[in-house]
């Protein structure tokens, strides 16, 4: 079959995207089109992805103006994408499934979870907000497999993360941030026991009053992604805990396009959790599949 997609980018995080109006992929459909899509074989024409999203249409009456299903390249389905989010706001935008307004709340549904976004034109942003996370574990102490110790903080905001402050991971990594073997350390916490459903891994710096370094290893991809917006988010959250690092968080990833985190504290809970960064359609194509 013939299919158009989008090559997209939010904050260097990469996807492919997809019209599902057009095609009805089911989820079995879609997780085979994302091993295919995300590993860059086809043709030779697509560099390789980070997820697949697919968009349909919704019931006006539900108030929502678009549904989305995100893959993970391995073929998984079942977690929230927060940079991946952004991207398919930016392609519904782009492709007729709602009339674009400045500044005005575009909601969207995934796993049964409602999200609201909006448009920044003067920024060239969009700004996704998502619920009060399900859990928030800090602090939390990892043991080894060398019997080494390490303090951690575990978030779940749609997708389940962990969140390492790297000075004290260098005590065993001995290693500049930007240069350490992300790889193997991330696989580590990756695939901890604590984590029975596996975990990205994220590891910071804190560069500013209210800015971090962030690299993240991500479950699905396994391995280092350009940027990574739950992971931001999480970070945010353990940074405050862990650090009183004030919103709102600029996190720097590796693809050096800023993210921003903002979120207030409601008897204790984190409310009004939003992340704001570019969501760019670099290439649209058709493909064989």
């Amino acid at each position: 079959m013939n299919v158009e997609i989008a090559y997209m980018s939010g904050a260097g995080n990469t996807f492919v995207v997809l019209d599902n109006r057009h095609y009805r992929f089911s989820l079995e459909q879609g997780g085979a089109l994302a091993k295919l899509l995300c590993t860059g074989i086809v043709e030779a024409q697509l560099p390789r992805t980070e997820g697949l999203m697919l968009l349909d249409a919704t019931d006006t009456a539900s108030g929502e103006h678009f549904a989305m299903n995100f893959f993970n390249p391995d073929g998984s389905h079942g977690a929230m994408c927060g940079n991946g989010g952004r991207c398919a706001v930016r392609f519904a935008e782009r492709h007729g499934f709602f009339e674009p307004n400045d500044g005005e709340n575009i909601y969207f549904s995934t796993l049964g979870t409602r999200y609201k976004a909006s448009l920044h034109r003067e920024r060239d942003t969009i700004r996704l907000f998502f619920p009060t996370p399900e859990e928030i574990d800090f602090p939390l102490l990892l043991t080894l497999d060398n019997g080494d110790k390490l303090t951690a903080g575990f978030v779940n905001v749609g997708s389940d993360h962990a969140v390492i402050w790297f000075p004290e991971a260098n005590s065993m990594i001995r290693s500049l941030f930007s240069a350490f073997d992300i790889a193997a350390w991330g696989a580590t916490i990756r695939h901890h026991p604590y984590f029975p459903r596996g975990a990205n891994a994220n590891f910071y710096t804190i560069v500013g009053k209210q800015t971090l370094n962030l690299r993240t290893f991500e479950r699905g991809v396994e391995a280092e992604t350009g940027a990574c917006g739950t992971g931001a988010l999480s970070t945010a959250i353990i940074a405050y805990l862990r650090h009183d690092i004030q919103p709102p968080v600029r996190i720097l990833p590796p693809s050096g396009e800023e993210l921003i985190v903002n979120f207030s504290l409601t008897n204790g809970d984190f409310t009004e959790l939003s992340l704001e960064g570019n969501a760019r359609i670099r290439a649209t194509m058709r493909v064989e599949v």
